[in-house]
This record gives C-alpha cells, sequence and structure tokens, in this order.
C-alpha cells in the first residue's frame, strides 16, 4: 500500500510541475478562427460586418510563470460594407487581406494560471485589397491604392484546458483596434475582432 502512496504522490508532482511554466519555457499555438470586421465609421452608423477565417500560429515565451510574451504569424481578412442609415449613405465596400505579426505581453492569472490576458501591438502587411464602388463593376483591384502596412493596438483574453502536462486548448477572444488609413483614397481604419480556437504544445 505504501508503495502505491508514493507511486502517487510521484505522479502527482510530475503532473504538477508539467502544468507549471518557468522561465525560459516556450510554446507554439496554432490557432484558428472566426473573425468580424468593420471601418469605425461604418461599425457607428450600422454596417453589417465583415466576416471570415483567421489561421496562424503564435510562438509564447515565457519570463517566469505568470509573464510572457508573446508573437506570430496570422492570416486575417478585414474591411468594411456599405451603409445606409439614415442621412448618412456610403455605398463603398471594401476587402483588405494581411499577414499580420502581433506582440504582445501576456498575464496569466486565475486558477492554476488557465486564464490570461495579452496587449500590444500589431502589424499587418498588405497581401490584397479590393473595393466594390456599386458602380455595377463588382469588386475590383485597389492594391495600388491601398497601404502595404497596417498598425494598430491589440488586446486579447483567453482561458486554457489542460489535455496532459505538456498539451492544452485554448479559447480566446482577440481584438485589433487600427491606427493607420487602409488606402490613400479615404480615411478608415480597422476595427476586428476574432474567436479562436488553438492548441498549445511546450517545447
Amino acid at each position: 500500500m505504501k508503495y502505491l502512496i508514493c507511486f502517487g504522490l510521484l505522479l502527482n508532482s510530475i503532473l504538477c510541475h508539467g502544468q507549471r511554466r518557468e522561465k525560459g519555457d516556450i510554446e507554439l499555438t496554432p490557432i484558428i478562427g472566426y473573425s468580424t470586421s468593420y471601418q469605425l465609421h461604418s461599425f457607428l452608423f450600422g454596417s453589417t460586418s465583415v466576416s471570415g477565417i483567421q489561421f496562424g500560429v503564435y510562438g509564447n515565451y515565457f519570463l517566469n510563470n505568470r509573464w510572457s510574451l508573446r508573437s506570430g504569424l496570422l492570416y486575417q481578412k478585414m474591411g468594411t460594407n456599405n451603409v445606409d442609415f439614415s442621412i448618412f449613405t456610403d455605398e463603398y465596400s471594401e476587402r483588405t487581406n494581411y499577414i499580420s505579426v502581433p506582440l504582445t505581453v501576456n498575464y496569466h492569472f486565475g486558477t492554476k494560471w488557465k486564464w490570461y490576458v495579452n496587449y500590444g501591438i500589431g502589424v499587418g502587411f498588405l497581401t490584397n485589397a479590393e473595393a466594390n464602388y456599386n458602380d455595377g463593376n463588382g469588386f475590383v483591384d485597389i492594391n495600388n491604392l491601398a497601404n502595404s502596412t497596417q498598425f494598430g493596438i491589440i488586446g486579447a483574453i483567453g482561458y486554457e484546458f489542460k489535455v496532459s502536462p505538456k498539451f492544452l486548448l485554448i479559447v480566446e477572444n482577440s481584438n485589433l483596434i487600427g491606427l493607420t488609413d487602409t488606402t490613400e483614397q479615404r480615411n478608415g481604419k480597422n476595427f476586428y475582432m476574432s474567436f479562436n480556437l488553438g492548441a498549445v504544445f511546450k517545447i
């Protein structure tokens, strides 16, 4: 019986240690999510959102058991739909796609540090841009008018589910507010929300 107790204590200590993060730990997190996007003026005047699929991978480097730095590569679709609201009408719709690089600081909290929040900046590199002027031509290429780089502020909150000592699942809500106009011809900044699922692999 005492051997079973000793074995149980040893196993418990190993599992508990596996859940803890320490300075220098690295995690990789592939994610996929559903996104909605507006530009600020279209959001205020009731435009429908531009939806899409976000996917990519995060890398997380731990400074200690509560703080970490997170970056990665993400594919993101953003844009705005035309607006027809009372005295304000805008028949312009836009779609912009980016490869984005977030850089955030994460704080882990709660029971066994399963919750986390993060904040920081993001840089998006344009891959394609198109617009619909409602002139009968549908969406047309506007890559020559679009800004090639987007800067924004990022904030997110998430929760981790333990599957094994070195494998976790996460659910998170991530948001971006653009600081730069998407095109040279219009003053529009993206407002982007995504709800993501991810798998955490400890290296």
